[in-house]
């Protein structure tokens, strides 16, 4: 929870709780990659990404990396291991869903990732505003 309460500002609406994260876990092909910079004694996590895998297609439910990290390759490194994953295990395609204003998307873009749709007001901020969320799909 400390890397979501650092990776995501409050304003956009797109972090979750603990109540939330821990029941996604819970459902079936619901995994957890985290990251750890194994120089770090005190915080070593940097990141995590969790993903479900359902009928043979894979949904990136979210990836974080703290601030302190981001910028330094560990989202593309966690993006790359979840691409090899799929691929190992015959994945049809990998989708997601990113804020429309996220600078992320570069690197999903990078990657492979292709724009396939809008889903207008999919996030709710802090302040009721609503923002766009663009999906994307990578076909393995």
């Amino acid at each position: 929870m400390r890397i979501m309460d650092r990776s995501f500002p409050s304003q956009f609406g797109e972090s979750w709780n603990e109540r939330q994260c821990l029941s996604m876990l819970s459902l079936p092909g619901t995994r957890l990659m985290i990251a750890v910079d194994e120089q770090e004694q005190n915080e070593p996590v940097c990141g995590f990404s969790m993903t479900r895998t359902i009928a043979g297609e894979e949904e990136l439910l979210m990836i974080a990396v703290d601030p302190d990290y981001q910028n330094a390759g560990v989202g593309r490194v966690m993006l790359d291991q979840l691409i090899s994953d799929a691929e190992s295990e015959q994945i049809a395609a990998i989708f997601l869903e990113v804020r429309a204003e996220n600078p992320a998307q570069h690197l999903y873009r990078k990657l492979g990732f292709e724009k396939i749709g809008k889903r207008s007001g999919y996030y709710t901020g802090s302040q009721n505003e609503k923002f766009d969320a663009i999906t994307y799909r990578k076909k393995l």
